[in-house]
């Protein structure tokens, strides 16, 4: 027999296969055993939105994955339950902050070839599978640049060099530099609008697990009394319980990045994490407020349950 967080699993794989259909808290409820009040409540304590919020915005979520490949906005509208073009605009605009005429007008045909959906707007920014450190580095200072963000290059460059440090010698399961792991959970939290103390965070949040006398690297000038608070409260994070939203950035951006490198794990794992990414990451996501995060982690989730 199905566990409620299994049920709930179900139904948001249903929602998304079936976001096309008419769907009501009536009658989901009712296919999955509850009553219409008891699964509402339910639904929003997991997932950390209503269910039909939940439903709008995967309907939102698959009418953008068809105006990336090319679709015409109305024909797209229409197929996922908006009666006017305007109506349909208003709701993706409030969802993704722009118009699908935008979306529309990328050339779709040579980004879909590349994958770089992150320059479509609609993922968190991304860095080549085996990049370099010294590429992610120089695009995180890029991305810090282009969102705004207030900080000293010289501390962040300190923070980078003590990473390094840190993961010397450690390699990933692709058999890349352990390091290229923390600078994309930092690029990812830059890109997330983060601020200086949580990205820097980000580049040593696996201190613990990684390095043999982790106190004397958090001893370092570069790590502020900010980094060293969000460090120490991440290391006894649990995934379950609400925390410092800095802490909880820097847990969605670990696993998003895990998760677009799952492949490089052992397969046996992957519906687990998958499964562990939709009913916990993705509703810390929605919680947070970050939407393309909570798009990609649902994508990914959905691709590996199917394996």
């Amino acid at each position: 027999m199905l566990g409620q967080k299994d049920i709930l699993m179900e139904c948001a794989l249903y929602i998304r296969s079936h976001a096309k259909e008419p769907l009501s808290v009536q009658g989901l409820a009712e296919k999955f055993g509850y009553s219409a009040c008891h699964f509402s409540r339910m639904f929003r304590a997991e997932m950390g939105t209503t269910l039909m919020d939940y439903v709008k915005q995967q309907r939102l979520f698959g009418a953008a994955r068809e105006i990336r490949e090319g679709r015409k906005i109305l024909d797209t509208a229409l197929d996922y339950g908006y009666e006017t073009h305007s109506g349909f605009t208003r709701a993706f605009r409030a969802q993704f902050g722009y118009s699908p005429a935008l979306l529309r007008a990328f050339h779709v045909g040579e980004v879909f070839e590349k994958g770089d959906w992150e320059n479509m707007g609609l993922y968190l920014r991304e860095t080549p599978i085996h990049a370099l450190p010294n590429e992610i580095y120089a695009l995180l200072l890029n991305v810090l640049d282009e969102a705004g963000t207030e900080y000293e290059k010289k501390h962040l460059e300190a923070v980078y060099g003590l990473a390094e440090r840190v993961y010397k010698g450690k390699k990933r399961r692709s058999g890349d530099d352990y390091v290229t792991h923390p600078l994309n959970t930092a690029l990812i939290l830059a890109d997330m609008g983060a601020d200086e103390d949580t990205v820097c965070a980000g580049l040593l949040h696996d201190i613990w697990e990684m390095a043999d006398e982790p106190d004397m690297y958090l001893s370092d000038p570069a790590v502020t009394p900010a980094m060293n608070e969000i460090l120490k409260e991440y290391r006894a994070f649990e995934k379950y319980v609400s925390c410092d939203e800095r802490v909880i950035l820097i847990a969605l951006a670990d696993r998003l990045h895990n998760m677009r490198t799952i492949d490089f794990v052992d397969p046996a794992t992957w519906k687990e994490r998958a499964k562990m990414t939709l009913e916990v990451f993705g509703p810390m996501a929605a919680e947070c407020g970050k939407v393309k995060c909570r798009m990609e982690f649902d994508d990914l989730a959905e691709r590996y349950l199917k394996e």
